[in-house]
């Protein structure tokens, strides 16, 4: 089982502009199997200006797991207070039943639709990721570029042919798309080279993923093989013709993707 636990930061860019935690703030999450015993840490996040909610990843997280976070700086000597203890929310799925139904009247039960809801929501990780900071790892080709497979807010990150690179050693493109290497940093040079591991930030797309999970459940609701349209009353819909199930759903699941600019 895994765990989710999103933290929400009203105002970003306080905690960034602070003397306390600078440019460098981070958010760290810590679990431990009992509320009163010994917290190991499990994730972090950097606070990126503009983004409030931060999705923390724990592979080995349970409903009974019990967490806490705190605000540091980078090097970790100014803290902020903990956070908790408290646990995972019950129902860890991107959209909720009560939330669906304010979209859509089904007949399912509870139980019923928390199995749509779920399956939609494992598509949706198998097609971009889990949310939160992940890492890449790539492989050079010749020149600067590299391109990630989700946009990215900030890049934590870079370890190439097992070096460490600095801060100063690459850039990410306005598109958030593309690490730049640079030849004018602390390892400088005008490509990169053989396993680049990439760790970073994604951009927040919690509300897309509500979005796709209410659109596969509906198609999964609705999807009715060789119907051309149907009318109830004064309501009538017409369905595309020749697409079928999985020609419908692959299409939902690569809106995800948007349609991105490189720069």
């Amino acid at each position: 089982m895994a765990n989710t636990i999103v933290v929400t930061v009203g105002d970003p860019d306080t905690i960034l502009q602070s003397e306390m935690y600078d440019a460098g703030a981070i958010i760290r999450l810590q679990s431990c199997a009992t509320v009163d015993g010994t917290y190991a840490n499990e994730a972090t996040a950097t606070v990126v200006s503009g983004t409030m909610s931060y999705p923390l990843y724990d592979a080995d997280g349970s409903s009974t797991t019990w967490y806490q976070t705190r605000f540091e700086n980078l090097l970790g000597t100014v803290t902020s207070e903990w956070e908790g203890p408290f646990q995972a929310p019950a129902d860890d799925l991107y959209l909720s039943v009560d939330q669906f139904r304010l979209f859509s009247s089904t007949s399912l039960t509870d139980e019923a639709l928390t199995v749509l809801l779920r399956a939609a929501q494992q598509a949706i990780i198998a097609e971009v990721g889990y949310a939160g900071p992940t890492t890449e790892w790539l492989r050079a080709g010749r020149g600067p570029l590299l391109m990630l497979s989700r946009p990215a807010v900030a890049v934590t990150g870079v370890v190439e042919d097992d070096l460490a690179l600095a801060d100063d050693d690459y850039v990410l493109s306005a598109s958030g798309l593309v690490v730049r290497r640079l030849d004018t940093g602390t390892n400088a040079s005008s490509s990169w080279t053989g396993r680049v591991d990439v760790t970073y930030l994604p951009r927040d797309d919690f509300a897309e993923r509500q979005r796709v999970v209410r659109e596969l459940v509906t198609l999964d609701l609705t999807y009715q093989p060789g119907l051309a349209a149907q009318t109830i009353g004064t309501w009538s819909e017409t369905y595309q013709g020749g697409a079928t199930y999985a020609e419908q759903r692959a299409a939902i699941l690569a809106s995800l993707h948007g349609e991105a600019v490189i720069v």
